[in-house]
């Protein structure tokens, strides 16, 4: 068979590889983030690395905002990060009222 149709035009080309959807990489950070934050900010003195996943969460997530794709996630990102700011507050202020108390 030929590169023709019955019409002797040349068959049109069909493309069989599908591009991927562009993504935002930052909202996906800031969920991840967020997530291990909200996990680990209450095992005690393991959860100090919340300290770290939670501020970093939360900028990816602020400025995965910004990115046309993945706002949602993005949203989800910035609420989770701050979830897990928020328990690492609470530990120091239960660890203030708890030193104070004794």
């Amino acid at each position: 068979m030929s590169d023709q149709n019955l019409h002797g035009q040349p068959a049109p080309i069909v493309n069989i590889y599908a591009v991927p959807a562009a993504g935002n990489g930052l909202a996906t950070a800031s969920l991840v983030l967020g997530i291990l934050a909200m996990l680990t900010v209450w095992i005690p003195f393991f959860g100090m690395i919340a300290w770290i996943l939670a501020p970093m969460g939360l900028v990816f997530g602020l400025v995965g905002l910004g990115k046309p794709n993945g706002r949602s996630v993005a949203i989800a990102g910035t609420v989770c990060s701050a979830l897990g700011l928020i328990g690492c507050f609470a530990w120091v202020a239960l660890i203030g009222i708890t030193a104070s108390v004794s």
